[in-house]
C-alpha cells in the first residue's frame, strides 16, 4: 500500500467535525449547489421528452438508480451488465452520469436525443439517425463497439443493449488515454486506472478524486465511510474500487473491479454491480472488517480506492 500511496493515492482526508451526523463529504452551502444543479438537469430535458414511454421507462429515465436491493438495473429490458471483464469501471461511470442527466438516460432507455447538446458522453460517438431502429427513416442497423451491426429487425432489449455497449466502450477508451502520467494510456486490459475515471466521472454540482483506501487503517476506513454517508444522504453516488489482498498475490492485491453506491440501507448500503447488473447489498461490517467475498464487491473481499466528491473547481 505505501508503494501505490506514494505513486498515486491520497491518504483518505479525515471527516470534518460538525457535519452533519458526523459525517465529511462536500460542505453544505445554504442553498443545496448540488439539489440546484439536479434540479437544473432535471429542467434540461424539453416538454414532451417521454411521450410515449410507460411508467417503468419513465422512472428509468428520471431515477435510474432508484432499484431495490436484488434487483436488476435496466435500461429499458436490457440489463445494465457491463459488456466484457474490463469495463465495470466504464459502465459505472456511464450509471453515474445517466443518474444526473435524463438527457443521457432517455437516449440509453429509447435512442432519442433531445434536441441541445449532447452529453459528453456521447460526443463524437457514430449515432445512426433516427435512433429508432424501427423508425420509417431509420439507418438500418446500429453499430456495436467492435464494428457487428444491429439490424432494424432489432428487438427494443437488443437495440438498447447496443447502446449501453457503445457507451461502455467509449468511456472505457477515454478514461484510459493518457492515464499514465498525464501522457501514455493505460492497458486497457487492466480495466479503469481510479484517477482516469476520476477525470470523468460526471454529476451535477460536484467533481470527484481518487484516493486509496488501506482497510487495515480502521479510522481511515471509518473517515472513507462518514463521506460516503453525507455523499449519499444528498443523492451523490460514489464509485468505489474492490479487490483482494496479498494472500491473494499481488495482483489480487490492487483495485480489481469498481462498483457503485447508490443509496444507504439500514447499516449498509445499496450498491450497483455491473457484474451482475443489479442492486445489492452491502454491509457496513463486511467494509469495516473483510472476512471474505463479497457479492456487492463482486466478489472481491476488500475496497482498495474510492472516488470521493468534492466542490467542483
Amino acid at each position: 500500500m505505501t508503494v501505490l500511496r506514494a505513486a498515486r493515492g491520497r491518504v483518505v482526508p479525515p471527516a470534518p467535525r460538525g457535519a452533519p451526523g458526523g459525517a465529511g463529504g462536500p460542505e453544505r452551502s445554504r442553498v443545496d449547489d448540488v439539489a440546484v444543479a439536479a434540479a437544473g438537469a432535471r429542467a434540461a430535458l424539453p416538454d414532451g421528452a417521454l411521450d410515449g414511454l410507460d411508467a417503468r421507462r419513465r422512472a428509468q429515465v428520471l431515477a435510474p438508480l432508484d432499484v431495490p436491493a436484488g434487483r436488476t438495473v435496466r435500461w429499458g429490458t436490457a440489463a445494465a451488465r457491463q459488456v466484457d471483464g474490463t469495463t465495470c469501471g466504464a459502465a459505472v461511470l456511464g450509471l453515474l452520469a445517466a443518474a444526473g442527466d435524463p438527457r443521457l438516460a432517455l437516449w440509453l432507455v429509447s435512442g432519442r436525443l433531445p434536441d441541445g447538446p449532447r452529453p459528453p458522453e456521447l460526443a463524437g460517438l457514430d449515432l445512426p439517425a433516427p435512433a429508432d431502429p424501427h423508425h420509417p427513416d431509420a439507418p438500418t442497423w446500429f453499430r456495436t463497439p467492435d464494428g457487428r451491426v444491429v439490424h432494424a429487425s432489432a428487438t427494443g432489449e437488443e437495440a438498447a443493449g447496443a447502446r449501453w455497449a457503445l457507451l461502455q466502450a467509449a468511456l472505457h477508451r477515454r478514461s484510459t488515454a493518457r492515464a499514465v502520467a498525464g501522457v501514455l494510456p493505460w492497458p486497457r486490459s487492466l480495466g479503469t486506472p481510479p484517477w482516469g475515471a476520476a477525470r470523468l466521472a460526471r454529476f451535477p454540482g460536484v467533481r470527484y478524486r481518487s484516493v486509496l483506501v488501506d482497510d487495515t487503517r480502521t479510522a481511515e476506513v471509518d473517515d472513507l465511510l462518514a463521506r460516503v454517508d453525507a455523499a449519499l444522504d444528498r443523492g451523490i453516488p460514489v464509485p468505489l474500487y474492490s479487490g483482494g489482498d496479498l494472500s491473494g498475490g499481488v495482483a489480487a492485491a490492487v483495485p480489481r473491479h469498481v462498483v457503485l453506491a447508490v443509496g444507504r440501507s439500514g447499516d449498509g448500503y445499496r450498491v450497483y454491480e455491473p457484474g451482475a447488473g443489479a442492486v445489492l447489498p452491502l454491509p457496513r461490517a463486511a467494509v469495516r472488517a473483510p472476512s471474505g467475498p463479497v457479492p456487492a464487491l463482486g466478489h472481491w473481499t476488500h475496497l482498495a480506492w474510492a472516488l470521493l466528491p468534492t466542490r467542483p473547481r
